[in-house]
């Protein structure tokens, strides 16, 4: 009996195996091509990161002095940090990390430059305008009616000093005012026929005098060194010549003359 042999065709193999050539692509991205980039991302990066500064003036309470609040980040260590106010410099106190404090005694442009260790550089601004470093004004509205002068007197920041306000005749007796309305500025003197000189000073001490011809009507005012200063200069006992000379080269020489 004849038997058939027969031959079983091998089963189908179902399934995928990668290629070798995705395999070298996945590889050489993995571990070429990404940590190429993201080294090459965070070198770029920390070459050109700069600190950022910010600068904030607190509102003064006396208007002689205030405070600067300083906050510096920085990503790396910083190099150097320069402050100046007005191109002099200003010293800061370290309260914590990045974050200092200036105390502010004259209006001015405050600058701030800080160096990275990468070398970059990054500057700030902030300028400073809320202290009271002017006197007070007269405004051009006064009147010279019946020998009786009157004017009114205003200071936009700390006030005027009612208590100042005095005044010198042309041969010079000092002259105390009529009367002195402090809810409206208001100040009367006795005028004098050859002239009358006001003398005043707002609550920071920055003084003025004014001086007011009757004949022609004008007034002409100028600053005065600060009345605080002058007291206390006024205590001692001898004063040189040269001392003199520079204080009297520190008021200012400015005049405005109003017409009324």
């Amino acid at each position: 009996m004849n038997q058939r042999t027969s031959r079983r065709s091998p089963s189908p193999r179902y399934g995928f195996k990668t290629p070798k050539k995705q395999d070298g692509f996945l590889h050489l991205l993995l571990f070429y091509i990404l940590p190429f980039l993201v080294f090459n991302g965070l070198l770029f990066f920390f070459m050109t990161t700069k600190p950022s500064i910010t600068i904030t003036v607190a509102t003064p309470n006396d208007y002689q002095h205030t405070t600067a609040e300083i906050e510096i980040s920085s990503v790396l260590p910083l190099k150097s940090i320069v402050t100046t106010q007005e191109s002099a410099e200003l010293e800061l106190e370290e309260v914590s990390r990045g974050h200092y404090t200036a105390d502010i005694t004259h209006n001015g442009v405050i600058e701030i430059t800080v160096v990275g260790l990468n070398g970059m550089t990054a500057s700030a601004y902030e300028p400073v305008d809320v202290l009271d470093e002017s006197p007070p004004s007269i405004n051009e509205d006064f009147s010279i009616e019946s020998g009786i002068l009157t004017f009114t007197i205003e200071d936009s920041q700390s006030g005027v000093d009612f208590n100042s306000i005095r005044g010198t005749a042309s041969d010079g007796t000092a002259v105390v005012p009529v009367s002195v309305n402090k809810s409206t500025g208001q100040v009367s003197f006795e005028m004098d026929s050859n002239g009358l000189t006001i003398h005043a000073s707002d609550m920071c001490g920055n003084a003025f005098q004014a001086s007011f011809n009757p004949e022609s009507h004008q007034v002409v005012t100028s600053e005065e060194e600060n009345s605080q200063e002058s007291s206390d200069s006024s205590e001692t006992t001898e004063q040189t010549a040269e001392s003199s000379e520079e204080s009297s080269s520190s008021s200012s020489s400015s005049s405005i003359t109003i017409r009324n």
